[in-house]
């Protein structure tokens, strides 16, 4: 029996902001964008430090649910506060959904494919890494 190709997953792209500043973009095996950065990065290794904590992180991440002007859901993800150092940027969200979603429970749906993203994200890139070292 021939075998089937193996599922697309997730990819973490880089995206290009105003000036010189960077973030992330977050899509799907299908494409669709699942999360994008709250904040932008002045160089790639800040990007990728960035990365690397998010993914660290993942499973202490806060979630926040809002309805915008337009009436549409969105959701922000927060890291956990740090008492070892302080952060400037702590209050601030560092994901944010690519979209909006008509009601709430869809908005959750999208953090639940967000963090599902992320665990296979990094599965993928530890297995892919060299010793002591993430492949970007």
């Amino acid at each position: 029996m021939p075998e089937r190709p193996a599922a697309r997953g997730p990819r973490l792209l880089a995206v290009q902001g105003s000036g010189r500043l960077v973030g992330w973009s977050l899509a799907a095996g299908n494409g669709r964008q699942l999360a994008v950065s709250a904040r932008l990065y002045r160089s790639e290794p800040e990007l990728v430090a960035a990365l690397r904590e998010l993914l660290i992180e993942r499973a202490s991440l806060r979630y926040t649910f809002v309805q915008d002007q337009a009436r549409a859901w969105c959701w922000s993800a927060y890291l956990p506060p740090r008492t070892t150092r302080p952060d400037p940027a702590a209050g601030e969200p560092v994901a944010r959904s690519a979209r909006g979603y008509l009601r709430r429970d869809q908005c959750r749906q999208g953090v639940a494919g967000f963090r599902g993203g992320l665990n296979v994200l990094e599965r993928e890139l530890r297995t892919a890494g060299s010793e002591g070292r993430w492949p970007w």
